[in-house]
């Protein structure tokens, strides 16, 4: 049988043994012992204990109270009721903010708010990027700036090229604006400031009462835990309207009758990364190391990182390739039995380019050469060997097909 190497940690992360134990665990006793965590009998309370346990252990582990965690299907459904249903609360609260800003490298499940957000009578606008990969915050420098934004939401570190973003000091400009106190927290009707920290929990030291946002999205899937389950952060006082009506589970802010074995696994698997953190950290940065130094020898002068890795996450390599058809590399790569990603997005087989990396200055044709390679703490050296030793070959495959094109 060939041997597997997964490199696409940054799509999925394979859950480790423990959790799930700790998931089949959980969903034994309640095979056992049935019971809806809204229900008053016995069972029913067996499982709300079940959850409230995860809820407090989630928010334990990110230095919120447990008051201030709510499920969800994963961090999609959180930057969707954190960003449309915060900036619906403070509109509401004070018409005049109307403006939601969103960084230009964020994940599609942010961006696709732009479309549903004017219907509620709010505009939309992108913040800009450097050609770095960084969010431009000093557009906002001026408090004026502030007179009519109902939110500002801005990833931790972007989720295709993996730069950390400047969200600590997005929140002091705000607050300083806002002439808010050291506790972070406004008043009804003053904007508010949403993150994305759903590939930033293994190796950033993450604490939501420290950081002063006032939302924050994670899901389960990106840190082992099963796919269907994550969490919104929303700071004590901070209202969210909610476009989930049902049975006011989750404080009614995201009705549906919780996954309770999922939110147990998920508490052990964020335990577990927020446990290992420093550890998971000096291993990326050993692999990403190993992958620079490996590709100075493989395709010199070829390949490049797209991002300065000063200030990008050690688990995500983003590498401009001089080729229009990722595809092709991807499906070499597969052959070979590596299992990595494009930075554009293939649909139904055409090819089309990153618009992350185009509001980042990138040509048409630098935005569709692009490899993202992501590791975990599963990664091994082996593993990054056997992604140079197929790239040349792959390289070769996509450079190719753009001759074979430029024929036609």
């Amino acid at each position: 049988m060939r041997q597997e190497h997964y490199l696409d940690h940054a799509a999925t992360t394979p859950m480790p043994p423990h959790v799930i134990e700790a998931w089949t665990d959980a969903a034994r006793l309640l095979a056992e012992r049935p019971g809806n965590p809204a229900s008053l009998h016995s069972g029913g309370r067996a499982a709300r204990r079940l959850l409230e346990d995860a809820r407090e252990r989630i928010a334990c582990a990110l230095g919120a109270d447990r008051a201030e965690v709510v499920f969800t299907s994963g961090a999609t459904e959180s930057d969707a009721i954190g960003v449309s249903g915060a900036a619906r609360s403070v509109y509401i609260a004070n018409p005049h903010r109307h403006r939601v800003l969103i960084s230009s490298l964020e994940h599609d499940a942010v961006l696709e708010q732009k479309k549903s957000l004017p219907h509620m009578g709010l505009s939309c606008e992108l913040l800009p990027v450097t050609y770095e990969g960084r969010t431009d915050v000093s557009v906002l420098s001026a408090p004026h700036m502030w007179d009519d934004i109902a939110l500002v939401s801005m990833t931790y570190a972007a989720s295709e090229v993996g730069t950390l973003q400047p969200v600590d000091e997005l929140i002091d400009i705000r607050d300083r604006a806002c002439a808010l106190g050291e506790d972070h927290t406004p008043q009804p009707g003053l904007p508010l400031i949403h993150t994305d920290a759903a590939q930033a929990v293994t190796t950033c030291d993450l604490n939501f009462r420290e950081l002063g946002c006032d939302l924050l999205s994670i899901g389960g899937h990106k840190i082992g835990a099963p796919v269907g389950i994550g969490a919104l952060l929303i700071r004590r006082g901070i209202s969210v309207v909610s476009d989930r009506p049902g049975g006011g589970h989750e404080r009614g802010i995201r009705s549906g009758t919780p996954d309770v074995a999922g939110a147990v696994a998920f508490a052990c698997a964020l335990e577990y990364a927020v446990s290992e953190r420093e550890r998971a950290r000096v291993h990326a940065e050993k692999l990403r190391d190993h992958l620079v130094h490996g590709l100075s020898h493989t395709c010199a002068g070829r390949v490049s990182l797209t991002v300065p890795m000063d200030f990008s996450l050690p688990t995500i390599i983003h590498l401009s390739l001089p080729t229009r058809h990722p595809e092709a590399l991807l499906l070499a790569m597969d052959s070979a039995g590596v299992h990595v990603s494009a930075g554009s997005a293939c649909h139904a087989g055409v090819t089309r380019p990153s618009e992350v990396l185009i509001r980042m200055g990138r040509s048409v044709n630098q935005a569709l050469g692009v490899l993202r390679i992501s590791t975990g703490k599963e990664t091994s050296i082996s593993d990054i060997d056997a992604f140079l030793a197929a790239l040349p070959a792959a390289l070769e495959a996509g450079i190719a097909l753009d001759q074979l094109e430029g024929q036609k």
